[in-house]
């Protein structure tokens, strides 16, 4: 396999105020999960996809999510960590030797379409890494105590998504680096950055929001019911939603 795409779906969706998981929190019917799977699987050039999620949920994703919805690009569902990176270092211990391109994306981006996937990893080429953002609208301050430390400067600054596309030599290394010395880092990129890999920044959308609060559901579930996603939906499955 050429691409392969790692999904970090563990989560307790503490701050959703949700029992059992955000991956699992229906989204127009269909889980927040599952939608970002079938968009993966809709992009021709995302060859399988590992799925890390929570301790103890294996069985319960490839039942709820992976069987009935028919994602048949998964190859593997592997239990994730306590926190997002150890989740994703243990997908990468599960792709097939000889993967080229690794596709990180997270299990809560659900409107992150085949379309996006695509041009990230076109952006591919002469570089260790390409991650998918967009310009920053606010101005943003550094604030140490209450107090405003200083403004910095907004032209310059990009809020960062997933997709993040890497080459799987480059993103294996920095994961296992990392580990030995004890780093912790909030995005893949972070670690490239810090051991000296190249990265590459592709405009991202509005629209790929990350559903950690109850208002992102209802956001949306607003953008969905304006018409405003226009990537390929997932079925219902057996049984209706």
């Amino acid at each position: 396999m050429r691409t392969v795409a790692v999904v970090a779906g563990a989560g307790r969706g503490e701050r959703l105020g949700r029992e059992g998981g955000k991956q699992y929190a229906p989204l127009a019917g269909v889980p927040v999960l599952a939608r970002s799977l079938w968009n993966l699987q809709a992009c021709e050039e995302v060859d399988g996809i590992v799925v890390a999620v929570n301790p103890g949920e294996v069985e319960r994703a490839e039942k709820e999510i992976v069987s009935p919805y028919g994602l048949t690009k998964v190859i593997a569902v592997v239990e994730g960590g306590e926190h997002r990176q150890e989740s994703v270092y243990r997908a990468l211990k599960a792709i097939p030797g000889g993967t080229e391109l690794v596709l990180v994306h997270d299990g809560a981006r659900p409107f992150a379409g085949p379309s996006l996937f695509r041009r990230v990893i076109n952006a591919m080429r002469d570089t260790d890494g390409a991650i998918a953002a967009v310009p920053v609208v606010d101005t943003v301050k550094e604030v140490e105590g209450g107090w405003v430390i200083r403004t910095l400067e907004r032209r310059r600054l990009w809020a960062v998504q997933t997709p993040q596309c890497f080459q799987s030599f480059a993103l294996l290394d920095s994961h296992e680096r990392a580990k030995r010395e004890g780093v912790w880092a909030t995005d893949d990129a972070s670690l490239l950055e810090r051991y000296r890999y190249r990265v590459r920044v592709v405009r991202g959308e509005v629209t790929n929001i990350k559903i950690t609060y109850p208002s992102d559901l209802v956001a949306a579930e607003a953008l969905l019911a304006a018409g405003l996603i226009t990537d390929p939906l997932p079925p219902v499955p057996p049984g209706g939603r």
